[in-house]
């Protein structure tokens, strides 16, 4: 067992420390006047690694950073219907019927959608992003139901955001995440009704994206700019990551405030990384022991040497060591594609 732990740390110092400790350095030169705000299932990790800097003295932020759990699936529920929201929730890859699109991509339960969308509809076939014209004509007088079924989901994620410090004019929100084009800093934009900053592993679309009356700016860390299947390994292979940088819970997909003001949250189903949190949390454990180490004796990684580390992991194969395959799961139900793992798709 000893032999597996100091396995799963040493895998974590080398394919995801040198990460962390490039974008640690890019948070803390960000940092001023922002709020570091977690984001997702990626943020469960960022925030603890901010933490522990913070409390061994090693990072200079302004504004302690929060974990926000929230995700796309639980965004676009919420925001079903909206004029801004709904181009982006279509604007996605995904392939199935409407009933799929329903449940998958907006979180919504069996029995809410037969509650307000007709069978004949449901059974109706989309790809999405080219039939999102079709799919906005079927679902618009659809649309004044759907709003008011999700309403207790909107009105309790304005209230965690409020919570949580996003609508706090003496900060901006800076939104951290592996990216990539910026989805949910987008729709937080929208919902918070101000001005967000972002900074990601690799952002595709970088710069400045209106949002309504609003605006979010984007910047990538590790690349800016690229394009999917445009040769870029990091971003065509980022599942690896993704695996990786998960929470305990899995992904969100509701949220309600109770009567006594606290939210209750509700997850989706579980990937091999819930099931097996103890292994991952040392993957974190000796990420997170590395950026210390690096930090209080001077080593640090340009992007270049985080591309060159992570192509090497993400292209050749047994790199990734027997112990740590179990980990690689991702829930890509989002697109319809189910649980995916990454090394069997990738041959590694």
């Amino acid at each position: 067992m000893q032999a597996k732990s100091r396995a799963l740390q040493d895998f974590g110092a080398t394919f995801l420390g040198p990460a962390l400790h490039a974008y640690a350095d890019a948070i803390e030169a960000e940092s001023a006047g922002h709020l570091p705000v977690c984001l997702a299932r990626e943020g469960w990790c960022f925030h603890r690694l901010l933490g522990r800097l913070k409390r061994e003295g090693l990072i200079e932020i302004e504004h302690d950073p929060v974990y926000l759990r929230v995700s796309r699936t639980l965004l676009f529920r919420a925001m079903l219907g909206s004029s801004t929201i709904m181009p982006i929730a279509l604007g996605n890859d995904f392939k199935g019927s409407v009933l799929d699109l329903m449940r998958k991509r907006f979180g919504l339960q069996l029995h809410e959608i037969f509650s307000v969308l007709p069978l004949e509809l449901l059974q109706f076939q989309c790809e999405l992003p080219q039939d999102n014209d079709k799919v906005s004509e079927w679902l618009a007088a659809h649309l004044p139901a759907l709003t008011a079924l999700v309403a207790p989901t909107r009105n309790a994620l304005v209230a965690y955001l409020a919570r949580s410090g996003l609508t706090d004019s003496r900060m901006k929100p800076l939104m951290l995440d592996l990216g990539y084009s910026g989805t949910i800093q987008k729709i937080l934009t929208h919902v918070t009704k101000r001005d967000t900053a972002g900074l990601y592993f690799i952002a595709t679309k970088p710069g400045d994206a209106p949002v309504g009356d609003y605006h979010a700016n984007l910047k990538g860390i590790f690349h800016e700019g690229v394009g999917w299947r445009s040769g870029c390994v990091m971003l065509d292979r980022s599942l690896l990551f993704e695996s990786l940088l998960t929470a305990p819970q899995g992904q969100m997909v509701d949220i309600r405030q109770k009567h006594n003001g606290e939210f209750e949250f509700f997850y989706g189903r579980e990937a091999a990384t819930q099931r097996h949190f103890q292994d991952l949390k040392m993957v974190f454990d000796g990420a997170i022991d590395h950026v210390i180490d690096c930090r209080r004796h001077g080593v640090s990684y340009s992007a270049t040497d985080v591309q060159n580390l992570y192509e090497v992991f993400a292209t050749r194969p047994n790199c990734i060591p027997k112990d740590v395959w179990h980990l690689f799961s991702v829930d890509d139900d989002i697109t319809g594609n189910g649980l995916i793992n990454p090394l069997k798709m990738f041959a590694i």
